[in-house]
């Protein structure tokens, strides 16, 4: 991967520590503005009215804002930027750390011992609340608690009494506990997050080899199946046309003969790509086995079906393999459409009137296309899926 370029696994882990974060910042909010009036209203007659309202005002404002960037983060469609998003939530951590902070020195200066001590466990609490909200995101953690607890610790080393030493020591011995927490929590998510990417990628990959033809990284006749059923029943529910195409190469076995197996296989993943090349981002390119090929093409009227077919006719004609030894190799196509009108498409008679227009081509003498309509089935019954090819 070029330097500077974001890592997409990267960016996957920091979206869903977003989510598990944002998923906790209303109740952590909330909880952070019940600590801030608790405090106010234990402190209300030992600290000047105007001091208190001004810093719980200002708690109250910011806890609105973040919990309007959890909003706007939870209706994201998507999330294209995770580090951009991880910024935003490391400003409001720091702007909380720094409001608490701040009250911290200014409340732990005013009145007597025990609010103060006391004023130290709201405190404590509220470093070890942020610790389960930020948990699976430790940047946001640091982030909270650098300006909380560097402000907290100043206060009570500065009051120089020999009771305040002590308790300095002792909650910085408690931030070093609830950072150390959070440090495993991250590692801990982080391992989660590892092994749940992986499985998603082995699952996929299973998937992919499930429904994928090895050789030309085409779909397969199973996989096939499967699509050309729905297109079917989507086209009847819509209303709309389709067309399924088959293809045979023709002297392939020429192929095989004189450059071998390895040529073959070449000149099938050759024709593979000139597929790919002449169809939409909706249809379908499959490979049925041996030297069949398929394309389904949904939505799609009878003129731009027949056109297609011609295209792939064309390009497979002027293609040449230069092979080892000096030989130059050639195949052929004879081609199948068959295209179902408005409301009428039916699977199995797709798969029926395709192979059956191929074989006409084939008959016909190769190298042509030939075009039918397929008819829907009028009785009841299972569809058969699996095409009846009919060997040439």
């Amino acid at each position: 991967m070029p330097s500077g370029m974001p890592d997409p696994a990267h960016n996957g882990a920091d979206t869903e520590r977003l989510r598990l974060v944002y998923g906790n910042s209303p109740l952590m909010l909330a909880g952070s503005a019940t600590a801030g009036c608790v405090l106010v209203a234990l402190l209300y007659e030992r600290v000047p009215h105007g001091t208190l309202l001004l810093w719980l005002l200002s708690l109250l404002l910011l806890c609105g804002l973040r919990l309007l960037e959890c909003l706007a983060f939870r209706r994201a469609a998507s999330i294209r930027d995770p580090q951009a998003w991880v910024g935003r939530l490391q400003i409001g951590a720091a702007a909380s750390g720094l409001l608490w902070g701040i009250g911290g020195t200014v409340f732990l200066g005013l009145g007597d011992l025990p609010y103060q001590l006391f004023t130290v466990l709201v405190l404590s609490g509220v470093a070890a609340g942020a610790m389960t909200s930020y948990g699976a995101l430790w940047r946001g953690y640091i982030t909270f608690l650098a300006p909380f607890q560097a402000l907290v610790e100043l206060r009570l080393v500065f009051e120089h009494t020999a009771l305040h030493y002590p308790l300095a020591v002792i909650n910085l011995l408690f931030v070093c506990v609830v950072l150390y927490s959070a440090f495993k929590t991250d590692r801990a998510f982080g391992n989660v997050l590892a092994i749940t990417a992986e499985n998603a990628k082995l699952t996929r990959a299973l998937q992919y080899q499930a429904t994928h033809d090895p050789l030309v990284d085409l779909v397969n006749r199973r996989e096939l199946n499967a699509r050309l059923i729905d297109v079917a029943d989507g086209a009847v529910i819509g209303k709309h046309p389709c067309a399924l195409i088959f293809i045979d190469l023709d002297r392939f076995k020429e192929v095989n003969d004189q450059g071998g197996h390895a040529a073959g296989d070449e000149a099938l993943r050759r024709v593979s790509l000139i597929l790919k090349e002449h169809i939409r981002a909706t249809d379908t390119a499959a490979r049925l086995g041996g030297d069949e090929f398929a394309i389904l093409l949904p939505g799609c009227p009878l003129e731009r079906a027949e056109a297609v077919a011609r295209d792939v006719l064309r390009a497979i004609h002027d293609f040449v393999l230069h092979w080892e030894g000096g030989l130059y190799l050639r195949v052929g196509a004879s081609i199948g459409v068959a295209y179902a009108a408005v409301a009428e498409a039916d699977a199995s008679s797709l798969l029926r009137v395709a192979d059956e227009a191929c074989y006409a081509a084939k008959n016909a003498g190769r190298g042509r296309v030939v075009v039918r309509r397929a008819e829907p089935l009028r009785e009841p019954g299972c569809f058969e899926t699996e095409p009846l090819r009919r060997s040439v």
